[in-house]
């Protein structure tokens, strides 16, 4: 009889201790899944930072090559803008010209971007970029001349 009553006064001390060890065990498992989701979405945050980081790059290295003097030159020319051998300067403190204006002279003497640039980014009208592929004539390969009678791999 006294081990009857010694069993049924550890009863709930035994349940709760269970119930304990099972909630432990669940919010374990909960925060082992919310951890595993985040490491991948910073795996997903981690690889759209490197691809916008070398997007950023391209973008920057056009930019830097739209904006050489070599490049303003072709554009400028393009336009039909020719270069002012005498430049004007306004002074905007005192809103006074430093030099004296004179009208540029469009002669073919004129310098001109007479070296290729082959880091340049050619800039391609509107309606060349615009046409489907259907419409443009397919352009031949050159042959190259054979040094050897072997036929070369096409993966060369």
């Amino acid at each position: 009889m006294k081990t009857l009553s010694r069993t049924r006064e550890r009863g709930p001390i035994v349940m709760i201790v269970v119930m304990g060890f099972l909630a432990i065990s669940i919010l374990h498992l909960l925060l082992t899944i919310m951890t595993s989701q985040s490491v991948y979405e910073l795996s997903d945050l981690k690889r759209e930072k490197r691809e916008l980081d070398t997007t950023s790059q391209i973008i920057a290295e056009e930019v830097a090559s739209l904006s050489s003097q070599q490049n303003l030159l072709n554009t400028a020319a393009k336009l039909g803008m020719v270069a002012n051998s005498n430049p004007v300067f306004l002074k905007l403190d005192d809103q006074s010209v430093l030099g004296k204006p004179k009208p540029a002279l469009g002669s073919a003497s004129q310098s001109r971007n007479l070296v290729a640039n082959s880091a340049m980014i050619d800039v391609k009208p509107a309606k060349a970029l615009a046409m489907p592929a259907s419409q443009t004539q397919p352009q031949a390969l050159p042959q190259l001349a054979s040094v050897s009678p072997i036929p070369a791999s096409p993966t060369r």
